[in-house]
């Protein structure tokens, strides 16, 4: 594993004690939980089994997967952020249908054409070279094998929102007792993310679409952000101002032509 890739595990590795107090890392209520079903209900339909969670982190898509049903396998690059995950799925009785896997999303450690689907969520943004992890993981899918995942537009860096953001870190770091000037998107922490700070969604369809995907799409989520934002602490509400929409992003591996 190289220097950046050990940066950005050690920083998760760290991160993983205060990872489930931020809002949007954790379900805030009923109905949000309802809404992320409903939204993979229709996602998938039938015929999908056994999904991949890259990113997985302390088990958010991974948990509401296997509750649904499906067989699924969460990978991480951080082991502190897999353990918990792997004790929520014990507490919630579901060790048998979730498998919580050590891996680099740039470098799967699967077979090609493994898995039905695979989901993520906010983890463009987090790896060096985005079109590499999309090359790998298209290869992990099966011919017609579904692609969906989560993604934020571009923060608004304006005057107003960056003084409102230094205030809710001043609370972050007083509630949650963490540093949140000490994170993946500060340039100093010395690890380049081309997507850090979100992404226009123009810019993710199209390199799905370079990286051989069909059926691209990407669809605003304005109910979950309204939901999830209902039950968000005030000072994360002053810090991001989340006026800046979460899209869904689904694309679909091509069958073989000729049916082969």
């Amino acid at each position: 594993m190289n220097d950046i890739k050990n940066k950005i595990k050690d920083y998760w590795n760290e991160r993983s004690s205060t990872f489930d107090l931020s809002p949007g890392h954790v379900i805030g209520s009923k109905e949000e939980r309802e809404a992320w079903v409903s939204l993979f209900q229709d996602k998938f339909g039938k015929g999908i089994q056994k999904i991949l969670d890259i990113g997985a982190g302390t088990g958010f898509l991974s948990l509401i997967l296997a509750e649904m049903g499906y067989d699924v396998v969460g990978v991480d690059i951080s082991e502190e952020m897999l353990e918990s995950a792997k004790k929520k799925a014990v507490d919630r009785g579901l060790e048998l249908k979730v498998e919580f896997k050590l891996g680099d999303a740039e470098a799967l450690p699967f077979k090609s054409g493994f898995f039905d689907a695979i989901v993520n969520r906010a983890v463009l943004w987090t790896l060096p070279e985005p079109k590499k992890a999309l090359s790998e993981w298209k290869r992990v899918l099966n011919p017609g094998g579904k692609l969906c995942f989560f993604l934020h537009e571009p923060h608004n860096n304006g005057i107003t929102q960056r003084l409102r953001r230094q205030l809710g870190n001043v609370l972050i770091l007083f509630i949650e007792r963490r540093n949140p000037w000490h994170s993946l998107y500060n340039k100093k922490l010395g690890v380049e993310l081309p997507f850090r700070g979100g992404v226009e969604p123009s810019v993710i369809t199209e390199l799905l679409e370079d990286a051989g995907f069909e059926q691209v799409s990407a669809k605003p989520m304005h109910e979950i952000s309204r939901l999830k934002t209902e039950k968000m602490p005030l000072c994360y509400r002053i810090a991001h101002n989340h006026n800046h929409i979460q899209y869904c992003y689904t694309a679909v591996k091509p069958e073989p032509e000729g049916g082969e």
